[in-house]
């Protein structure tokens, strides 16, 4: 038996609460924030041989265990990521797979979808992978892109700046540093398996990690907030193809103006665990330093932290048979997960078997 194996052994499978199959292959998924029983998929279809991408999105009504199709928008471009913006529940916007990110309008009664603008930051042949909105100023949207780049769009005037340095090949993921030495730092990962940092104010690179830090792609990172995690602000989360979670200590000093990332000095790793399947999303709960991981090809996880590490407290599979990409939080006692190929839709229980 495995390492990983063991350790699924030893924990609690959890309860399947409904399941469903959407029309096309689902990679992303958002649950509204005003409306727990509405999700919203962003679905990924790639026609061969023609090697044409297209997509939708698949909007759910999720009650008493069953899921209904409420709508499905055509989007003709395939969908790699979206995102509700923090401070505008109305505000959905998508990252697509020939270089455009839209912004869609999201009815407050109805909940169905009007496309309100769209931006071309990129050559039509490469893929917005992901976007994340600035905590702290949520007109500006982190983009990141199969040519290894990373990019802040200004989604009031369309305007955008590109980071410096750059990955060598796809860059998959990123995020924004929000407390303690990570402030102005934003971090991307890519499937070079390094993990850059960047000065947000600069767009000037801060440092790089190298091929000791990660055996594989670097598809996730997780930095602590106010509301999650804020009792160790020096940790840096990241998950990887190589199926490890891995918590850094980004090494700070505290100087005349608070603490601060080092310039030369790389980040050291504290805790890793292979959790079986490579580590694509990492998920908050609503109201806890709980996190739902979704780990591609086995499932997910529910993952307690604790003062320097963490603990792997639930699995739950079920239909998963394919690359589990996409999940979000209905509440803090249900969650909703979804899988590419074989296009399944699961809500269970994430903290209890029942």
């Amino acid at each position: 038996m495995s390492i990983a194996q063991d350790l699924i052994s030893k924990m609690e499978t959890a309860k399947r609460l409904a399941v469903t199959e959407s029309k096309l292959p689902p990679c992303c998924l958002q649950i509204h924030p005003a409306n727990t029983s509405v999700v919203y998929l962003g679905t990924y279809k790639l026609e061969k041989p023609s090697g044409l991408r297209h997509g939708s999105i698949e909007t759910y009504d999720i009650v008493d265990g069953q899921f209904t199709l409420r709508s499905e928008t055509k989007t003709e471009l395939a969908i790699l990521d979206l995102k509700f913006n923090p401070s505008d529940q109305r505000c959905l916007v998508l990252a697509h797979s020939t270089g455009i990110v839209k912004i869609w309008d999201v009815s407050a009664d109805t909940y169905d979808l009007t496309l309100k603008q769209e931006y071309s930051i990129t050559e039509n042949d490469i893929l917005v992978t992901s976007v994340f909105f600035n905590p702290l100023n949520c007109n500006e949207l982190l983009c990141t892109l199969t040519s290894g780049e990373a990019l802040i769009l200004d989604l009031t005037k369309g305007d955008y700046e590109t980071f410096d340095a750059t990955h060598d090949l796809e860059c998959w993921t990123g995020g924004f540093g929000q407390i303690g030495p990570c402030g102005n730092i934003v971090f991307t990962g890519g499937d070079d398996s390094k993990l850059i940092a960047h000065d947000s104010r600069t767009k000037e690179k801060v440092w790089a990690t190298n091929h000791r830090h990660h055996d594989a792609g670097v598809v996730l990172i997780l930095c602590p907030n106010e509301s999650w995690l804020n009792f160790r602000p020096n940790d840096l989360w990241t998950g990887s193809y190589d199926d490890c979670l891995r918590i850094f200590d980004v090494r700070h000093l505290d100087g005349d103006d608070g603490p601060y990332l080092y310039q030369s000095l790389l980040p050291t790793e504290t805790y890793k665990q292979n959790l079986g399947g490579g580590v694509w999303r990492l998920i908050p709960s609503p109201d806890s330093d709980m996190v739902l991981a979704c780990c591609m090809y086995d499932g997910a996880r529910i993952i307690k932290p604790g003062t320097s590490s963490f603990e792997c407290v639930r699995y739950f599979k079920g239909d998963h048979e394919s690359m589990c990409y996409g999940g979000d939080w209905k509440d803090p006692s249900s969650v909703i997960t979804c899988s590419f190929y074989d296009n399944i839709i699961q809500q269970w229980l994430p903290t209890q078997t029942q």
